[in-house]
């Protein structure tokens, strides 16, 4: 069942990608061929499949942000970099301009991105906490980067202005970490 679980998932993904919220239950079951009773028994409804999609991707994150901290190649720096930045190779064309279309129509699932886009700091951290000790970057307080970071990373979800720029999400995420990385070295 997780199996399935996992393909309606990552085809509504693709979906959401391809027509924002205009994409329906309807063509996501024909696509995948199975049936509307089978989405709605593992999802309930549209909102639920939308925040079990966020989910997903978050934990895919997360594993990605694991192999990066794992890889002893990596120098400590560079890790910060790719986690921060960090989005799994199959999600890094999704169109984050047509995130903030959830919050008129799905509030819930937009304040679900938001909150694990505020909460899900723990590799981040430890790592930044590391580079303090190591003499790396400058030593102040954690939060403060952070809510920079959640800061840029929200207002580039609200703004059109990568859609119009040609700028990808996860070009802008790398440039927004790089140039704050810069302002914190040592």
């Amino acid at each position: 069942m997780e199996d399935i679980k996992a393909k309606v998932i990552d085809e509504a993904i693709a979906y959401f990608n391809e027509k924002g919220l205009k994409f329906t239950i309807d063509e996501l079951v024909e696509e995948i061929h199975i049936s509307k009773k089978t989405v709605y028994k593992l999802f309930g409804n549209k909102v639920e499949l939308l925040k079990d999609a966020v989910d997903y991707v978050f934990e895919q994150i997360k594993e990605k942000e694991n192999e990066i901290i794992a890889d002893d190649s990596i120098e400590l720096l560079d890790k910060i970099t790719l986690v921060i930045s960090c989005l799994p190779d199959k999600y890094a064309d999704i169109d984050f301009g047509k995130v903030y279309q959830l919050k008129a129509k799905y509030p819930e699932v937009y304040d679900h991105i938001i909150d694990r886009i505020e909460n899900s700091w723990e590799n981040a951290d430890k790592l930044l906490e590391e580079a303090m000790e190591k003499n790396l970057i400058r030593k102040i307080p954690i939060t403060f980067i952070r809510l920079m970071l959640i800061g840029c990373i929200e207002q580039t979800i609200r703004s059109t202005d990568l859609t119009t720029s040609g700028c990808g999400y996860g070009e802008a995420l790398k440039e927004m970490v790089s140039v704050m990385m810069m302002g914190i070295k040592v």
